[in-house]
């Protein structure tokens, strides 16, 4: 192992045999990888399939990074990936080419997207009214007994809306059927819609205040509705808001609103930007457009530029003037691993690859190595089916998918069979053979193969 702890400035070049020894990390990985360790700055996606060493590229990367920029405790490159063990996995690759350059551990950190939010967030308790100290974390599911509760002060409080629903749009009076309804909308329909509700409200950056403003307009455009959705749902996500301040409870939602809301201002924004060189994102289809802001006001180099704000991410092409933002997101395109109990969305994260493809900063790790032909061959089939059926339903209302034209089964023909020999008859069987048979069926000529085209 060669030492190479510089005290040289970035401006520098690099000796040469730190250069040789980076060679062979970028040697030893494939085509889109070395790209990836190419990476100079500014934005750049990479789009990558399962399988594909989306992770060791970016280990590889992050230690060039790390090596070429001089980077300490004090100016670090973060990385970012969604689950404790993907960062576990990430930090261990990272340091073992660190240690093959003979450098330390101390220019870079892994954090969890929330793990992240949080260390901000409570760094700055008085900007993001977050303390752990007088905070305790939860995770509610539907089926979470502070979701069932907020149902329950919800109906209580609204007791008109709730017995409309009760009724329904036909109701024969009897006990047992209320009975029943009460403890389907209790247990099933309202917990449904205030977990989806408030997800994808906080997610989105929206208060209470906010989805009931949206919930008067659509009113007002749609002349009232039997139910009320979106004012129930925003009434529901008002009475668990109340339930986790009055129990002094947050969520995951609320660490993202709390860092952001640390880093609305300019002094605390600055701090953090300060020691940020540059973000890596793994996992970056599990992020949603809050989250992916959260990550750009980080990478951002020009701190005076741009405010926070709670704008998400942008999703259109908009071409104004941007402060450098020094981003590497690493995601698959084609799924959302988290999607079944997080807002997470793969369309976020095609939606900065194809702005990045204009500027021609997107990278294409599409050779996986993880699974046999046959598993590849299944998933493309499926991917093309479904992306060939979306592309059809967008261009024209009712144009349905056809699949593709199918050859008829082979006809086989049936082997001959020896007749069997002759055994010596009864006299009863003698009888039945004088009397007239009954005559077959006739069989149905067959239908020849339809073609498709």
């Amino acid at each position: 192992m060669v030492d190479f702890l510089l005290s040289t400035t970035p401006e520098q070049p690099i000796s040469a045999p730190l250069e040789s020894a980076l060679n062979s990390i970028r040697n030893q990985l494939r085509e889109g990888q070395r790209q990836m360790a190419d990476w100079e700055g500014g934005e750049l996606a990479v789009s990558a399939v399962p399988g594909s060493g989306k992770s060791t590229g970016m280990a590889g990367a992050a230690a060039i990074a790390i090596a070429k920029n001089r980077l300490h405790t004090y100016h670090q490159l973060v990385v970012v990936t969604f689950t404790r063990s993907a960062a576990a996995s990430l930090k261990s690759k990272i340091r073992r080419h660190l240690q093959t350059l003979g450098l330390p551990s101390t220019g870079f950190v892994v954090h969890t997207l929330h793990g992240l939010a949080l260390q901000i967030a409570t760094r700055h308790p008085e900007l993001s009214t977050l303390s752990l100290d007088a905070l305790t974390l939860i995770s509610p599911n539907r089926s979470h007994q502070l979701l069932r509760q907020s149902v329950e002060y919800w109906a209580n409080s609204h007791p008109r809306l709730y017995q409309r629903l009760l009724e329904g749009n036909q109701s024969d009076g009897e006990e047992t059927e209320r009975l029943r309804r009460q403890g389907v909308l209790r247990t099933e329909v309202l917990p449904h819609l205030a977990y989806t509700a408030i997800h994808e409200a906080k997610s989105s950056g929206l208060l209470p205040s906010d989805l009931l403003e949206v919930a008067q307009i659509q009113e007002s455009e749609t002349l009232g509705e039997d139910y009320p959705i979106l004012r129930m749902a925003a009434g529901l996500y008002e009475t668990y808001q109340q339930q986790l301040r009055s129990r002094s409870l947050i969520d995951y939602d609320d660490m993202i609103l709390g860092a952001l809301r640390v880093l609305e201002d300019v002094g605390a924004r600055r701090l953090w930007q300060n020691q940020v060189f540059a973000v890596f994102e793994d996992e970056a289809q599990d992020s949603s457009p809050l989250q992916a802001k959260l990550l750009e006001i980080l990478a951002q180099q020009d701190c005076d530029s741009v405010g926070a704000g709670l704008k998400p991410a942008p999703t259109g092409d908009g071409n104004g003037d941007k402060p450098t933002i020094n981003l590497m997101r690493v995601g698959d395109p084609n799924q959302a691993i988290n999607s079944t109990f997080t807002p997470a969305d793969p369309i976020y994260f095609r939606q900065f690859c194809d702005r990045q493809r204009t500027q021609n900063q997107l990278i294409a790790l599409d050779c996986a190595g993880r699974s046999s032909p046959i598993i590849l061959d299944a998933a493309n089939f499926m991917l093309q089916w479904v992306n060939r059926h979306i592309q059809n339903h967008s261009r024209s209302v009712g144009a349905g998918f056809k699949p593709a034209p199918t050859k008829p089964p082979p006809t086989k023909t049936p082997p001959k069979k020896t007749p069997p020999k002759k055994k010596p008859q009864t006299q009863n069987q003698q009888q039945n053979k004088n009397q007239t048979p009954p005559k077959p069926p006739t069989p149905a000529k067959p239908t020849p193969p339809r073609k498709t085209f």
